[in-house]
């Protein structure tokens, strides 16, 4: 190899040195990133989860803010990390619309408290075909598809 070769190697690894450093960061840059957006998603759709259609707010976590969108419609973000590795997610819920007995315009009207120990039957999963009606109570819903087996109360099929 010759001198001219030498320089002129040497000098385009002296230009590229900082972009093939930057390249090599990459991947560590986006995986933090992603572990920062897991951890704000999972504590956003935790949140929603455990609010959604329920009576009032529980206290928002650390790192979250939850904004009324309108009413009993809420919104949360959460973010999680600092800097270039910021992260957030957002997702929305409502709380449980409660009515003084009056029917809304679908025909349906929601219990103001449900009665207690009374479980909605397999067939009538909400009470609001007939169950309720006929028995004078507010049923409280039981989800019976895949989370059938955390429920322990009565079977009454």
């Amino acid at each position: 190899m010759n001198i001219v070769s030498s320089i002129v190697g040497l000098s385009i690894m002296g230009v590229a040195a900082p972009m093939v450093a930057n390249m090599s960061l990459q991947p560590i840059i986006a995986q933090k990133r992603s572990v920062n957006f897991s951890l704000a998603e999972a504590t956003a759709v935790t949140y929603a989860g455990k609010n959604e259609q329920g009576l009032s707010l529980t206290p928002t976590p650390d790192g979250c803010n939850v904004v009324e969108i309108e009413e009993k419609t809420y919104s949360i973000v959460c973010v999680q990390g600092e800097g270039k590795y910021k992260q957030s997610a957002t997702r929305s819920f409502t709380l449980a619309t409660l009515t003084d007995g009056t029917e809304t315009s679908s025909g349906y009207s929601a219990p103001e408290a449900y009665t207690p120990g009374v479980y909605c039957p397999l067939w009538d999963p909400w009470g609001v075909q007939s169950y309720n009606a006929a028995h004078n109570v507010q049923c409280i819903p039981v989800p019976y598809s895949h989370w059938a087996h955390l429920y322990d109360g009565e079977m009454l099929w």
